[in-house]
């Protein structure tokens, strides 16, 4: 019997975009049990990039955190991640850090690959005809959510139809937003963040 995720991860890979610094990536992690979850990443290619943060624990139901991904060299395809996660005692949870991983059983802990890819950007809107309607140079990837780590698609169910389709006129408006102000940076957010 397969064991229930014990995390949602949106976008489901790391989708780096290029700016004046080098190439950013972020994930939003969100716990999807009551009791406290642990993860720690992993990279094939550790002096290449610094993530923040590595290790971290998510104390109950729906808490977040971003984990941001920063690297100064080009990304390849080799490029890989590694997660693991576990369900945790409070007093495990509590100051979680590298050290204390390391004491846990590794027979608790579940692992998943997370691929690099690079993200489509736009430079800027190409031409605006004479009715005002802008046509873009490239087309967007749109994030990802990573089903495999939700429970409730995972059981086959449906129950947010509704928020998935706001969700979906938020992100539609502000890719439209962006179209039309060319030389917006929205490289450091996601399309979700960029239509708060």
């Amino acid at each position: 019997m397969a064991s229930l995720p014990l995390i949602r991860i949106s976008p489901s890979e790391f989708q780096f975009t290029e700016s004046r610094t080098g190439y950013t990536s972020r994930l939003r992690l969100t716990s999807l049990q009551h009791q406290a979850v642990g993860f720690k990443f992993k990279t094939n290619a550790p002096q290449k990039f610094l993530v923040k943060p590595v290790v971290c624990s998510l104390t109950n139901k729906g808490a977040t955190v971003d984990v941001v991904v920063k690297s100064t060299s080009p990304i390849t395809d080799a490029d890989r991640f590694l997660i693991q996660t576990v369900a945790l005692a409070p007093e495990e949870a509590e100051d979680l850090d590298s050290a204390k991983w390391r004491t846990l059983d590794p027979s608790r802990i579940m692992e998943d690959l997370i691929y690099c890819t690079m993200s489509r950007r736009r430079s800027s809107v190409s031409s605006v005809s004479s009715q005002g309607s802008a046509s873009p140079t490239a087309k967007l990837t749109m994030p990802a959510v990573s089903y495999v780590y939700d429970s409730y698609s995972y059981q086959g169910q449906s129950q947010y139809t509704d928020e998935k389709a706001e969700r979906k006129l938020a992100v539609g408006l502000a890719k439209r937003l962006y179209s039309v102000l060319p030389g917006m940076d929205v490289s450091e957010i996601s399309w979700s963040e960029f239509a708060l």
